[in-house]
């Protein structure tokens, strides 16, 4: 495989997943590949057709085009996701980067003034996309971010790294908190927790159920909103008279989301995501 040039390799590799992905989609791909494994962007994919790929490239881009077929995401096939604007690492300990959560970030940095000092929870912070760009988009911000994966903190602190932010990055478990942080006053909780019952299972594609982090996703059916009471309760403590709740949420569990919310005293404004799908959830604390 020696000497293989660039656009010949491509169009090989392109008919391989072709025979799995769509033809648009196995062209995406390919794109991503070259450009994530190898920093060929798409303009010098396009510009240098006959640029030497060597066979260690080749190896590498060969393995990457295996996975992919074996149901692997590519963002875990590359290590690496973009969310609001910032690059992050990605691997099996995390959830991926959803653009639903991403709205819900633009929505968020609507509410406040860039310049405000505030106390920030991001619970259940995974890769810490959430904690992260809030971080940079409010740059005088304490941004503190709860989970209770080691594994997930460790990518979190990475890419707190890579992104050049401070966040204070907590292992402990928000359903039976420890922490002293938990004490303190705050102005601004978000959380994208586990929604997704099982019995949704049968609904949902093979590459995320067989390979990202089923903790990160999964209630049970008989307690869905286990992790927005707790949540609540917390914030019914330490919630500033100012302050507010945000949440990512099931879609089909609106209506239950809104009456825990009277029962909990807070006032509560379901947002449609790009889609149309009820998926976010603003909160106020009644007083």
């Amino acid at each position: 495989m020696i000497g293989f040039n660039l656009n010949k390799t491509k169009r090989q590799f392109t008919e391989v997943l072709a025979d799995q992905f769509p033809q648009r989609e196995a062209e995406q791909l390919m794109r991503i590949l070259l450009e994530d494994l190898f920093g060929l962007d798409l303009t010098r994919q396009l510009m240098e057709p006959k640029l030497r790929i060597d066979e260690t490239q080749y190896a590498r881009l060969e393995h990457a085009v295996q996975q992919l077929l074996e149901g692997v995401p590519v963002q875990y096939v590359t290590g690496k996701a973009w969310f609001d604007g910032l690059l992050f690492h990605v691997d099996e300990s995390v959830l991926i980067p959803r653009p639903e959560t991403e709205e819900l970030v633009q929505k968020i940095a609507e509410t406040w003034p860039i310049d405000q000092p505030l106390r920030i929870w991001d619970i259940g912070t995974g890769s810490g996309c959430i904690a992260i760009a809030l971080a940079k988009r409010f740059p005088h911000a304490e941004v503190v971010a709860f989970d209770v994966s080691e594994a997930a903190l460790e990518t979190a602190r990475q890419n707190a790294s890579l992104n050049e932010v401070r966040v204070k990055l907590v292992c402990d478990d928000v359903l039976h908190p420890q922490s002293d942080l938990w004490k303190h006053p705050v102005d601004l909780v978000v959380s994208n927790p586990p929604y997704i019952r099982e019995s949704e299972k049968v609904a949902m594609e093979r590459n995320v159920l067989e390979h990202e982090p089923s903790q990160a996703l999964f209630v049970p059916d008989d307690d869905p909103l286990l992790f927005y009471r707790q949540i609540l309760g917390l914030a019914q403590q330490q919630l500033t008279p100012n302050g507010s709740v945000w949440f990512e949420i099931n879609e089909a569990l609106g209506e239950e989301m809104i009456q825990l919310c009277h029962e909990m005293v807070f006032e509560g404004e379901i947002l449609l995501d790009f889609w149309g799908k009820q998926r976010f959830l603003f909160l106020k604390r009644q007083f």
